[in-house]
């Protein structure tokens, strides 16, 4: 089953958080998603600022759709910083990585095929 088709679990407080083997096994189905500072994460640069905000947005609302939400920045007017982590448990779930899976398939099919 791919990544992105995953159900979330809808309880990931009482779980512990994934182990540098589980991380490190997760990371090549979430192409273009990397390792920082204990956050999965993910740039985009957009056209300007406005698009910026746009695309901000989007997020925002794909997040909600899934009540998993990332931490969302905007730099140097155009780029967007993406970063999953599951702060209820300190450190990186599952769900972050379904999340990193879904927002990339999303943003492929949104622009045609092309990232």
């Amino acid at each position: 089953m791919a990544l992105s088709s995953e159900p979330l679990s809808p309880d990931v407080a009482n779980t512990a958080p994934l182990t540098r083997r589980e991380i490190a096994d997760l990371l090549p189905e979430v192409p273009g998603w990397s390792l920082e500072d204990g956050h999965l994460t993910a740039r985009f640069i957009c056209k300007g600022f406005c698009d910026a905000v746009a695309f901000f947005q989007e997020i925002a609302r794909f997040s909600a759709r899934e009540n998993h939400f990332p931490d969302i920045g905007i730099h140097k007017g155009r780029i967007v910083d993406v970063a999953w982590y599951t702060y209820a448990i300190g450190g990186l779930s599952r769900n972050d990585f379904i999340m990193a899976a879904r927002l990339s398939e999303w943003l492929w099919c949104r622009q045609g095929g092309a990232l």
